[in-house]
């Protein structure tokens, strides 16, 4: 008989396991969904910098990318992410930047896409909040990294 509920105790351990597992790979999901979202929100803010730097006006490049580029990595270093989803989410960011060109470009930039947007400045804005004691500890570190990456896009961008 003692058997017989060690062999049940052990079945409902391992029960209670598997069950959990959808849990904690949910989790792990909505981590890598929260960096995707993070990372289409500040393409869209970047391109939408960009546009402003086609028309003249570097500064709120300047300003755009270092909203989006301190938001977003304010994720990334803090998420453990691993090597393959931080190249998925840096693919997202570039294609939501090369989107909102093309539409400015092909003359599609609809109230749509200006929403659009503005809620991606909200959505970054409130990663800033929440993010802000990782983004304060590793400012002079992001500094460089910053530069560089503004510095690169204003070249492709002058180059085209």
């Amino acid at each position: 008989m003692n058997n017989i509920e060690y062999k049940n105790e052990k079945y409902r351990i391992i029960n209670h396991h598997t069950s959990c597992t959808p849990f904690f790979n949910s989790s792990a999901n909505a981590q890598t969904e929260k960096l995707g979202n993070l990372a289409a929100c500040a393409g869209v803010v970047i391109g939408n910098g960009s546009v402003d730097f086609y028309m003249g006006n570097e500064q709120s490049f300047d300003d755009a990318a270092n909203i989006a580029n301190t938001a977003y990595l304010s994720e990334v270093f803090t998420g453990g992410y691993g090597q393959n989803d931080l190249e998925v989410a840096d693919q997202i960011l570039g294609g939501n930047a090369d989107k909102i060109i093309s539409a400015y470009n092909n003359e599609n930039f609809t109230a749509d896409v200006y929403e659009e947007v503005v809620g991606c400045y909200r959505s970054l804005a409130k990663q800033l909040m929440e993010g802000a004691e990782t983004i304060i500890n590793n400012q002079r570190e992001w500094k460089d990294l910053k530069d560089t990456s503004i510095g690169t896009l204003k070249r492709m961008m002058r180059a085209g």
